[in-house]
Protein backbone atom coordinates (compact mmCIF):
# COMPACT_ATOMS: atom_id res chain seq x y z
CA UNK A 1 0.00 0.00 0.00
CA UNK A 2 1.73 3.66 -1.53
CA UNK A 3 2.03 6.07 1.63
CA UNK A 4 -0.47 8.75 -0.16
CA UNK A 5 -3.52 5.84 0.62
CA UNK A 6 -2.34 5.02 3.89
CA UNK A 7 -2.28 8.95 5.12
CA UNK A 8 -5.56 9.23 3.91
CA UNK A 9 -7.22 6.44 5.85
CA UNK A 10 -5.13 7.34 8.84
CA UNK A 11 -6.77 11.01 8.12
CA UNK A 12 -10.36 9.69 7.44
CA UNK A 13 -10.46 7.40 10.83
CA UNK A 14 -9.16 10.05 13.11
CA UNK A 15 -11.87 12.34 12.45
CA UNK A 16 -14.14 10.05 11.99
CA UNK A 17 -13.32 8.97 15.96
CA UNK A 18 -13.48 12.28 16.72
CA UNK A 19 -16.90 12.82 15.07
CA UNK A 20 -18.39 10.24 16.66
CA UNK A 21 -17.10 11.43 19.89
CA UNK A 22 -18.42 14.87 19.33
CA UNK A 23 -21.84 13.01 18.10
CA UNK A 24 -21.87 11.02 21.76
CA UNK A 25 -21.84 14.95 23.46
CA UNK A 26 -24.78 15.78 21.48
CA UNK A 27 -27.29 12.89 21.89
CA UNK A 28 -26.02 11.41 25.45
CA UNK A 29 -24.57 8.05 25.69
CA UNK A 30 -24.86 5.44 28.25
CA UNK A 31 -22.59 2.98 29.62
CA UNK A 32 -22.90 -0.95 29.29
CA UNK A 33 -24.57 -1.49 32.42
CA UNK A 34 -27.26 1.08 31.47
CA UNK A 35 -26.89 3.97 33.93
CA UNK A 36 -26.30 7.56 31.86
CA UNK A 37 -23.01 9.14 32.03
CA UNK A 38 -23.19 12.32 33.66
CA UNK A 39 -22.57 14.83 31.44
CA UNK A 40 -19.81 16.63 32.83
CA UNK A 41 -17.77 13.29 32.56
CA UNK A 42 -18.91 12.86 28.88
CA UNK A 43 -18.10 16.74 28.02
CA UNK A 44 -14.60 15.99 29.60
CA UNK A 45 -13.89 12.80 27.93
CA UNK A 46 -14.69 14.12 24.51
CA UNK A 47 -12.81 17.19 25.17
CA UNK A 48 -9.65 15.43 26.12
CA UNK A 49 -10.64 12.72 22.61
CA UNK A 50 -10.75 15.47 20.08
CA UNK A 51 -7.96 16.80 21.71
CA UNK A 52 -5.97 14.08 21.23
CA UNK A 53 -6.90 13.69 17.44
CA UNK A 54 -6.30 17.11 17.04
CA UNK A 55 -3.08 16.80 18.38
CA UNK A 56 -2.23 13.82 16.15
CA UNK A 57 -3.74 15.55 13.13
CA UNK A 58 -1.47 18.92 13.60
CA UNK A 59 1.80 16.77 14.13
CA UNK A 60 1.29 15.02 11.06
CA UNK A 61 0.77 18.26 9.76
CA UNK A 62 3.56 19.71 10.68
CA UNK A 63 5.87 16.31 9.75
CA UNK A 64 4.88 16.10 6.24
CA UNK A 65 5.53 20.11 5.69
CA UNK A 66 8.85 19.68 7.56
CA UNK A 67 9.20 16.24 4.79
CA UNK A 68 8.26 18.39 1.84
CA UNK A 69 10.39 20.77 2.53
CA UNK A 70 13.61 19.02 2.97
CA UNK A 71 12.73 16.81 -0.16
CA UNK A 72 12.56 19.75 -2.06
CA UNK A 73 15.71 21.33 -0.90
CA UNK A 74 17.93 17.74 -1.69
CA UNK A 75 15.96 17.05 -4.97
CA UNK A 76 17.32 17.63 -8.57
CA UNK A 77 15.62 20.24 -10.42
CA UNK A 78 14.05 17.44 -12.40
CA UNK A 79 12.17 16.22 -9.48
CA UNK A 80 11.23 19.55 -8.14
CA UNK A 81 8.03 19.54 -10.35
CA UNK A 82 6.67 16.61 -8.96
CA UNK A 83 7.30 17.88 -5.23
CA UNK A 84 5.40 20.74 -6.04
CA UNK A 85 2.72 18.73 -7.11
CA UNK A 86 2.52 16.90 -3.93
CA UNK A 87 2.87 20.73 -1.82
CA UNK A 88 -0.11 21.44 -3.38
CA UNK A 89 -2.02 18.37 -2.27
CA UNK A 90 -0.66 18.76 0.98
CA UNK A 91 -2.28 21.98 1.04
CA UNK A 92 -5.72 20.71 0.35
CA UNK A 93 -5.22 17.44 3.56
CA UNK A 94 -3.76 20.36 5.65
CA UNK A 95 -6.66 22.88 5.02
CA UNK A 96 -8.98 20.01 5.65
CA UNK A 97 -7.42 18.34 8.63
CA UNK A 98 -7.45 22.02 10.46
CA UNK A 99 -11.05 22.61 9.18
CA UNK A 100 -12.72 19.50 10.49
CA UNK A 101 -10.52 20.25 14.15
CA UNK A 102 -12.60 23.60 14.20
CA UNK A 103 -15.92 21.79 13.30
CA UNK A 104 -15.26 18.99 15.73
CA UNK A 105 -14.56 22.12 18.47
CA UNK A 106 -18.44 24.16 17.39
CA UNK A 107 -20.29 20.67 17.06
CA UNK A 108 -18.71 19.79 21.06
CA UNK A 109 -19.53 23.36 22.14
CA UNK A 110 -23.35 23.04 20.96
CA UNK A 111 -23.07 19.37 21.66
CA UNK A 112 -22.40 21.03 25.72
CA UNK A 113 -24.45 23.95 25.47
CA UNK A 114 -27.71 21.08 24.26
CA UNK A 115 -26.90 19.20 27.60
CA UNK A 116 -26.70 21.57 29.81
CA UNK A 117 -22.79 20.27 30.66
Amino acid sequence: MNTRKLTKIVTFTMIFVAILGAIGAVFGVTIPDGSPVAANQLNAVTSNVIGIVQFICYAAAVIMLMYLGIKYITAAPEAKADIKKMAVYYVVGAILVFAAGTVLGIIQNVGCNITGA
